[in-house]
Parts: structure tokens; sequence; C-alpha cells
């Protein structure tokens, strides 16, 4: 996928993922918006660290509307939206932002904010879909949770799903106590085993003890925590 002039918008971008995050995307071509909410220095650094022109810092908290709202208006009077007529003309279905939940569709994946799915909206969830995968943390509240077990729903866990991340970070763990780095395909790799062997753990754990597959990761996490405990003498 080619990235150049694509407008990225990167939220908490003034340090870690996300500041890496803004560079590798202004490294690509891609313009790109730089968030920030209490850390002023930070965002200011991740915005001169961006060597392109294409580029725009906003503090705005994501967890209030009105700020979303204005990060939006700010990166459209930047670099431009959609212009939401001509879509239509070109026979594109223009949305509200909560109708997502409600598409025909196999798989959602919830991936941007806590408690997305919750009682208001689980019974919108289509009929035909049949798995979802929790990329944000806590994106399902437990009162949607019930319902969506009680469909039968297969459920990846967000603490199975996007647990990607923290593990690339015990990587770089490894990595420094060794003083040897990997190549990225050797990482990719590794990740691949780690993330594919978690999965069938729970899922295989899931399927023999007829357990929601929510519940099966709970029990081995317990498990190894208690595990690991009892192995140091702490129980």
């Amino acid at each position: 996928m080619d990235l150049k002039n694509k407008v990225v918008v990167i939220t908490g971008s003034s340090s870690g993922i996300g500041r890496g995050l803004a560079i590798r995307f202004a490294q690509e071509g891609c313009q790109v918006v730089v968030n920030y909410n209490h850390n002023e220095v930070g965002g200011k650094e991740t915005f001169d660290l961006i060597s392109s022109n294409e580029k725009l810092l906003v503090k705005a908290d994501v967890s209030q509307e009105t700020d979303c709202l204005n990060l939006i208006k700010e990166s459209i009077d930047k670099f431009g939206g959609i212009d939401k007529t001509k879509a239509k003309e070109l026979d594109y279905e223009v949305l509200d932002g909560g109708s997502w939940i409600e598409q025909e569709v196999d798989i959602l994946i919830p991936a941007a904010l806590e408690n997305q799915i919750n009682k208001d909206n689980v019974d919108k969830i289509s009929q035909k879909v049949k798995l979802i995968a929790e990329g944000a943390n806590g994106p399902t509240t437990p009162e949607a949770d019930k319902v969506i077990e009680g469909r039968g729903i297969f459920m990846i866990p967000d603490f199975l799903a996007n647990a990607g991340g923290v593990t690339c970070s015990y990587f770089e763990q490894v990595q420094s106590n060794m003083n040897y780095f990997w190549e990225k395909d050797e990482v990719l790799g590794k990740l691949d085993v780690k993330m594919t062997a978690a999965f069938r753990s729970v899922s295989d754990l899931s399927k023999k003890r007829k357990l929601y597959m929510r519940d099966a990761a709970y029990v081995i996490s317990v498990n190894r925590v208690a595990q690991a405990c009892k192995d140091r003498g702490w129980v």
C-alpha cells in the first residue's frame, strides 16, 4: 500500500509507541496529526522530530467528545476531508459513527475505545456475526459480554487478541539483556509462534471444558500466576 500523502491521526503520540508510529508514518510520506493531552512537551518533541512540513500538532483528550470533534475539525482544516456529497454521488454509503456495530459482517473487531460494546448496543450486533476479536482494551462491558456469550459468538478476548504489543516489549527486553538484536523477520516469526501457541491453548481449553473463550483465557492466566507464586515459595 502506498502511504504517500495519506492522512494519519495518531492519538497519544507524545511518547512511546505513538511517537514511534508518528515518525515512521511521516517517513513513509504521510501527513501526520500528532495528538497529545497532558504531555505538551512530549507532543512538541514528537512534532519536531518529524522532518516533513506535512504535520499538525493538536491537544485533545480523546475520552471527551468535544475534544475528539475538535481534533477531527483541525485535521480536516489542515489536510482536507471526505466530501460526503461527492461520496454519495459515487454510490458510497455515508453512515454515522455508531453504525459499525450493526453491519452485516462475519467478524467484528472493536479496536478503538473501552466499553464500545455495551448493554445499549449489544443487541444491534448482526445475527451474521460469528467472531469478535477485541483489539482495544476492555471494549466490551460485562453486561454485553453475557449477551455475546449467550449468542454463541466466538470471542477472542482483549488480553489474548492484542497481546502482540506486550510480547514484543518482552522481546525488546530479551534483546537488550543479550545486547544482540534480531532482524524484523525474526521478531515477526517469534511473535507468530507465541501468539499462535497462546490462542491454541485457550481454544483447546475452551473446547475441552466447554468454556467461553474469555473464561478459558482467565483460567489459564490465573493458573499460570498461581503456579509461578507457588514455584517461588510465596504461597
